[in-house]
């Protein structure tokens, strides 16, 4: 097992306070859960960030959607928690629905065509990755994810609240809902299928303005269940995964009352300083807003190494994906 504990007191000497957080799937069953928060918390983390609302389905028994588990995995990650002394944080999957049919998943009850965003050329999110991204300016996509998160404020307000593809999907231009196709045109004057985004080498004033479109939609959609989270009596931390590089569309530094960014500064171990690179963008935004992620496992330095890289980059705290018990 990866002794988190030797390595922290080696790597954070001077941070008694670091928070070291880690990416969690629920296992299959509640045994296998429990000794996974046991093995986490004996390796020296602090906090788990479990996946709640994935593939369109939640961990809890819900009253909007399916659940993804055959057992209340939030229910025993909170029992677990109370006992070893870990945060819980629920790790919401925000847009993203639908994984590609070749999976094999069943496709959650949720879905609907019409709430999928759109390319420039009309194609569904599946038609050209494998992740299915329902649209951010949909309202009835607000809706469903602010249902959720009140209902998890009442299940469970001492838990976090952790958003994860928050953003358009990256395959292409995607965020052509008609509503914001039609707001583009009442403000320009122009057909958005006549738009180009750069002239020259230069954005254009056009595409400024439908790329500030989208961008608010992310950001009111943030704002929504970030509020909605604190309204109906949510106690814990807000966080975000957000894009390790450089996103126009996920403008997570205006999002109101987001207390942590977990940017994903995943390096392979063949090029190692690239991480010292990446954290650079990110140090104008202080430790305390800030935790790195990175990744472990086969193909990427070992976890010592990383989080030396990230305590001299001037960051307390850090969070960590694929870490496994044993490994």
């Amino acid at each position: 097992m990866i002794r988190l504990t030797a390595l922290l007191a080696l790597t954070f000497a001077s941070a008694a306070s670091a928070r070291v957080a880690f990416w969690l799937r629920p296992p299959a069953t509640a045994e296998g859960l429990t000794r996974t928060l046991v093995a986490a918390k004996a390796a020296g983390f602090t906090d788990v960030l479990l996946e709640g609302f994935y593939h369109g389905r939640t961990i809890w028994p819900s009253e909007i959607a399916p659940m993804k588990t055959s057992y209340d995995a939030l229910r025993v990650a909170r029992d677990v928690a109370a006992r070893e002394g870990l945060t819980v944080n629920v790790w919401f999957e925000t847009l993203y629905w639908r994984p590609a049919d070749r999976f094999g998943i069943p496709v959650t009850p949720l879905w609907r065509d019409a709430w999928a965003t759109r390319d420039d050329g009309g194609r569904i999110s599946l038609q050209r990755g494998e992740l299915g991204f329902v649209d951010p300016a949909e309202p009835a996509v607000g809706d469903v994810l602010e249902r959720l998160v009140r209902e998890l404020t009442r299940t469970a307000p001492e838990v976090g609240l952790h958003l994860d593809y928050l953003r358009y999907p990256r395959e292409g231009h995607f965020g052509y809902h008609p509503a914001l196709v039609r707001t583009f045109e009442e403000r320009t004057g122009k057909s958005l299928a006549n738009v180009w985004p750069e002239a020259d080498g230069v954005m254009t004033p056009e595409w400024k303005v439908w790329r500030e479109l989208r961008q608010g939609a992310v950001t009111a959609l943030a704002d929504r269940l970030i509020g909605a989270y604190r309204d109906g009596g949510g106690r814990g931390l807000v966080s975000a995964a957000v894009y390790g590089g450089n996103d126009d569309l996920q403008d997570w530094r205006r999002w109101k009352g987001l207390d942590v960014a977990m940017p994903m500064t995943y390096v392979p171990a063949s090029v190692p300083w690239v991480l010292d690179l990446m954290l650079l963008n990110f140090r104008r935004d202080g430790s305390a807003r800030v935790w790195p992620g990175v990744q472990v496992g086969p193909g990427f330095e070992p976890l010592e190494a990383q989080l030396r890289r990230v305590r001299a980059a001037g960051f307390e705290h850090v969070a960590v994906f694929d870490w496994q018990p044993g490994r």
